[in-house]
């Protein structure tokens, strides 16, 4: 349960063992390979082996997996991707499966569907344009101009056509215009003009919206030019049939095209790792980090496996950080869903995973408050881990929300939330007394809202001072005692006090005797605070201002200890539009003659799901927002930087 410590380290070998030196590191995946740095006591060279024939590989099979993802035959949802292991993938690549000869089939058919697919939508262009122009009586490639006039196709608004014929008169007896076609708002016509009204006709037919179409020159009609297109379609129609048959054949192979991209993809992070490499004639160095939880572990195999390998520590370059690698018990690992979501601590900062933990599920169950809901949410999560094939990585945020509906059934058990259900609508064996059984607290009726928010902000009051706790015990293991007392446990004790002295002065819970003592505990943090929170600054008026002004910080808590109302208000709104989808039901039912029990089912089904859905996810957003904002600013700054392991990372298959 903490940020793993990291050694940089530096392997150094024989360039007979390099190759499977790296298969060792990818393979085990505890190091992440760093750039050499200049400046070392001895002459270093590039040692990188460019392959682009990998590349090329890679490139080219993860474009047949797309082109043939489509037509191969579906895996279920639950199978997940291909698993298998390493050697029996890498297996694959040298074994029978030619991916050469698949890929070169692959890049053939989408060559010639493409063909197809671009003629097929050149001839229905084509046909969509003469159709309008199917009583044309002449062959398209007829001379269209003489010597004494010239032909003009093309279409005019429906509503000039009149106006352009009388204009066409008016200019001379050499004119004439022929209606072909007529279509909604648009006249097609053949127009012939004398060459003598050449200027004019041109401004006449610009007036009137006349735009000039040229049609395709063939020693055919239009009427047999579209018969021609007609056959010519239906055969490409034939051939893009072929080629999606041949498409779903090739699909078969889609599986071992997966595995073969991640195993190349396997190598090219190989020569990427290379890159990074230095060496000598005969030697290489590769330097990285490890976890330290490691470094034994894989300088044992290396020793063993390669006695002429030496691996050593080495000292990081100034201001070089370690990167983050967490480590937590199998109870909170689950919840580094939620730490990474906010981004990683510093080196030198507690992890908050297994803090967060109890005051995440917590939180989660209390914004859904429902046991019907917990238990959907429960089975749902069950059987996704129980019967999908998931990756490791992956099922962190399945467990949480898993365990998120078991903490759910219990606070809807304690508040009696059940699908929105009130007392008169529930079955009688879950009543007792006229309220449900084991409920202590309707957050919907008389003094339950207020209840309820009384119980989101002790909480909040309770994160808070632990936040402030941890910061104090995270500063004594880094021996900053005065900051852990100063900083931390006297923000704690003032805090406490002025709470002390806020229910003494109202006698809520402390009689109303104490409050004068808890006033003077009270200044007595007050005047703690002006006299230390300036302590490093250089001169007296600085720290007595800085120590004023701390005070200010009570705004802060204040305001971070309001923010936690938001759980009375999730809780509450769940279960309202639970009642609301129950009470629109019922309506459907009794108003809908003969369906309304179909309707009122799917109202039912529908609206809760959706509930359900929305309700878990702003549980889990605005839980997961109360820990970064409220509870983390109080112990930790963020912003390492991940650990990024050379291993084999891969897209299509996973590896056991």
């Amino acid at each position: 349960m903490a940020v793993l410590a990291m050694e940089k380290v530096q392997i150094l070998g024989m360039k007979t063992d390099l190759e499977k030196i790296l298969t060792l590191l990818q393979k085990r995946g505890v190091m992440q390979v760093e750039e050499i740095s200049e400046g070392a006591e001895f002459e270093l060279e590039n040692i990188e082996k460019e392959d682009h024939d990998i590349d090329f590989i890679v490139a080219n099979t993860d474009f047949a997996i797309k082109l043939l993802t489509p037509y191969a035959l579906k895996r279920p949802i639950w199978a997940g991707k291909p698993t298998l292991t390493s050697e029996s993938a890498i297996g694959t690549v040298k074994g029978g499966f030619d991916y050469r000869a698949i890929i070169k089939e692959c890049q053939s058919a989408e060559e010639k569907h493409n063909a197809d697919q671009n003629n097929l939508a050149a001839l229905e262009t084509e046909e969509k344009l003469l159709q309008n122009w199917g009583k044309l009586n002449f062959a398209l490639d007829t001379v269209k101009d003489t010597a004494h006039a010239r032909i003009h196709l093309g279409e005019v608004p429906t509503l000039e056509y009149d106006a352009l014929k009388a204009a066409l008169k008016e200019l001379g007896e050499l004119t004439s215009i022929n209606k072909v076609h007529e279509e909604g708002s648009h006249t097609y016509a053949v127009v012939a003009i004398s060459k003598e009204y050449e200027d004019e006709s041109k401004q006449l037919l610009s007036k009137m919206k006349f735009q000039e179409i040229e049609l395709p020159e063939l020693a055919m009609t239009v009427p047999e030019r579209l018969k021609e297109i007609t056959t010519q379609k239906q055969d490409l129609e034939q051939e893009i049939t072929k080629n999606k048959e041949e498409f779903t054949r090739l699909g078969k192979h889609l599986e071992n095209l997966q595995i073969v991209h991640d195993v190349f993809a396997w190598q090219q992070e190989e020569q990427r790792v290379r890159e990074k490499l230095k060496g000598t004639t005969y030697s290489f160095v590769v330097t990285g980090w490890i976890a330290k939880l490691d470094l034994k572990k894989i300088q044992k195999e290396l020793n063993e496996k390669y006695p002429s390998t030496a691996i050593q520590e080495i000292k990081p370059e100034e201001g070089e950080d370690p990167p983050i690698l967490l480590h937590n018990k199998r109870t909170s690992w689950p919840f580094e869903s939620v730490t990474r979501l906010y981004g990683f601590p510093l080196a030198n900062e507690v992890d908050p995973t297994p803090f967060l933990a109890t005051f995440f599920i917590v939180f989660f169950a209390l914004c859904l408050t429902d046991a019907g809901y917990g238990l959907m949410l429960f089975v749902i999560m069950f059987l996704m881990l129980r019967f999908f094939n998931l990756p490791k990585e992956s099922t962190g945020l399945i467990r949480l929300l898993m365990w998120g509906g078991v903490l759910t059934m219990v606070a809807g058990y304690f508040f009696g939330g059940y699908f929105g259900l009130t007392v008169e609508q529930a079955p009688a064996f879950m009543i007792k007394d006229g309220a449900f059984k084991g409920q202590i607290l309707n957050p919907a009726a008389g003094s339950g809202p207020l209840i309820f928010l009384v119980l989101a902000l002790v909480l909040g009051i309770v994160q808070v001072l632990i936040g402030k706790a941890i910061d104090g015990w995270w500063k004594i293991k880094q021996k900053q005692y005065l900051d852990a007392v100063f900083d931390s446990f006297l923000w704690i004790y003032f805090l406490l006090a002025i709470i002390g002295f806020g229910l003494a002065s109202s006698g809520a819970l402390i009689p109303v005797e104490y409050a004068g003592l808890f006033k003077w505990l009270t200044l007595g943090g007050v005047a703690a605070m002006i006299l230390t929170q300036g302590r490093k600054q250089k001169s007296i008026p600085a720290k007595f201002g800085i120590g004023v002004l701390s005070l200010y910080g009570l705004v802060g808590y204040l305001g971070d200890i309001l923010s936690y109302s938001r759980i009375m208000a999730l809780g509450l709104g769940t279960g309202i539009i639970a009642f609301a989808m129950n009470i629109i039901a019922a309506l459907a039912y009794d108003l809908i003659p003969y369906v309304g029990i179909v309707v009122a089912i799917i109202v039912l089904i529908l609206g809760h799901t959706m509930n359900l859905v929305l309700s878990a996810l702003g549980a889990f957003i605005h839980s997961a927002r109360l820990q970064f904002v409220e509870f983390f600013s109080k112990f930790m700054e963020g912003g390492g930087i991940g650990f990024k392991p050379f291993k084999r990372t891969c897209k299509y298959i996973n590896i056991t």
